[in-house]
């Protein structure tokens, strides 16, 4: 009688490590394009780097780049003050 196989699945979404590169690259292309260099720390909307429009955008740009849909409940400001924080928040287990 052979061992029961064991069946694991692999992740679907990104690293965080990728998700933050990838991010930060559009994020500076998208709204700041001539402006000082966005790190992962950089507040998005304390600046005014990000607006009512274009949350809308970094909403959409996480849930492709995540590979995920994001629920309205997790749609708050807090979830996307930085890069980082949009990392630990979306990414499959904080990877």
């Amino acid at each position: 009688m052979s061992a029961p196989t064991r069946v694991t699945t692999a992740p679907t979404g990104p690293t965080r490590e990728a998700f933050v590169r990838d991010t930060l690259a559009w994020v500076n292309r998208r709204f700041a394009p001539a402006g000082p260099l966005v790190t992962a720390d950089t507040p998005l909307f304390a600046g005014g780097l990000v607006n009512s429009l274009g949350i809308l955008e970094l909403i959409a740009w996480t849930e492709r780049a995540a590979g995920r849909r994001i629920p309205d409940v997790e749609i708050r400001m807090d979830n996307f003050r930085t890069v980082a924080r949009i990392a630990e928040v979306f990414v499959e287990g904080g990877r």
